[in-house]
């Protein structure tokens, strides 16, 4: 009987060990044509800074990520008249910007397309790019207009180093649905003094002046509107939140959100906030946020198709990518 059953055992892991019973499915690839990828945010009041690359191949887990084509050349229009060529500029790595290198290492280097024309709220702009080989493509995008917004400040709790800060922001929307926001809390800048350390103690009488710029900062809030489309738990801290006019169109609405104001115990150690900031996106913008979550751009490991590459919006004629536009304003606290 033993014998038997060591044989039914062996017969058992012949038949089954080599199955997989996985549920499999056989997925089409779609075709790839390689083309131009443009990505770049215009920010009204601001110069041009894109990325131009090829889009390799995105089944093809070796394929070069951001490689600028031969021979490219860009050109922005403004309301479909050129106004200058965007030129190519080498800049090195944040990594390599007061960080550590490695000596052995060339060094790190991205290449950023730019123009010194400064956009404008409500005004279109269209971005051009040629390489030998690779269709044209362009995108054109316009500027939202500059979002009319007021705010207002009052301490409401203080806990140790921190102050809680309740905001009031009042937003007066267009007529006509479609409009798109993002709203920021901002610091700064400021400067603001630590101890100099030796090894585990302060060192006696000596401190360094630090210097922080402009950042955001976390804030919470129950208004309905805001959580609709936040991109994080609703209980939780939030950085950024986008949301429409779709329940306030064409009339003014007032938000209401805590924000962490942090006083540091080293002298002068202050984190002022200093305005709410309302930002107006457009469509393709907007719709890429609200996938990706602050810009990132696909999930898996790279071998799973359901996976990558996500399914992402696109502007760009000809190519791929997104071309986004925003127009920003700040709604400044008072001292």
């Amino acid at each position: 009987m033993r014998l038997f059953l060591v044989v039914l055992a062996a017969l058992l892991v012949s038949a089954l060990g080599g199955c997989d019973f996985t549920p499999s499915f056989d997925v089409p690839v779609p075709d790839f044509e390689p083309a131009l990828t443009i990505n770049g945010v215009l920010a009204a009041d601001s110069t041009v800074e894109l990325r131009i690359t090829t889009a390799t191949d995105p089944y093809d887990r070796f394929g070069q990520d951001f490689v600028v084509p031969d021979g490219v050349q860009a050109t922005l229009l403004r309301e479909g008249v050129s106004v200058g060529p965007i030129r190519a500029q080498t800049r090195p790595c944040p990594s390599n910007q007061g960080g550590y290198t490695d000596p052995d290492l060339p060094p790190c280097t991205y290449t950023v397309f730019v123009s010194d024309v400064v956009t404008e709220p409500g005004v279109t702009y269209t971005v051009r790019v040629t390489a030998p080989g690779f269709p044209e493509a362009r995108a054109t995008v316009t500027l939202p207009a500059r979002p009319v917004a007021t705010a207002t400040a009052g301490v409401v709790n203080q806990v140790g180093p921190r102050t809680d800060v309740e905001l009031a922001l009042s937003l007066r929307d267009r007529p006509g649905l479609g409009d798109r926001y993002a709203l920021m809390v901002v610091t700064g800048p400021y400067t603001y003094e630590q101890p100099v350390y030796c090894w585990d103690a302060p060192c006696p009488d000596s401190t360094v002046t630090r210097s922080s710029n402009r950042t955001t900062v976390q804030y919470t809030t129950s208004d309905p509107v805001l959580l609709a489309a936040a991109r994080t738990v609703p209980s939780g801290r939030i950085d950024i939140v986008t949301f429409t006019d779709e329940t306030f169109d064409g009339t003014e609405r007032t938000f209401r959100v805590r924000a962490e104001q942090f006083n540091y115990e080293s002298p002068g150690g202050v984190a002022p906030l200093a305005a709410v900031r309302v930002v107006a996106i457009d469509a393709a913008t907007f719709g890429a946020y609200q996938i990706v979550w602050l810009g990132s751009i696909v999930s898996g490991d790279g071998e799973n198709p359901f996976a990558e590459p996500v399914n992402l919006p696109s502007n760009v004629e000809g190519g791929y990518g997104i071309l986004g536009a925003v127009t920003i304003t700040e709604a400044l606290l008072p001292d």
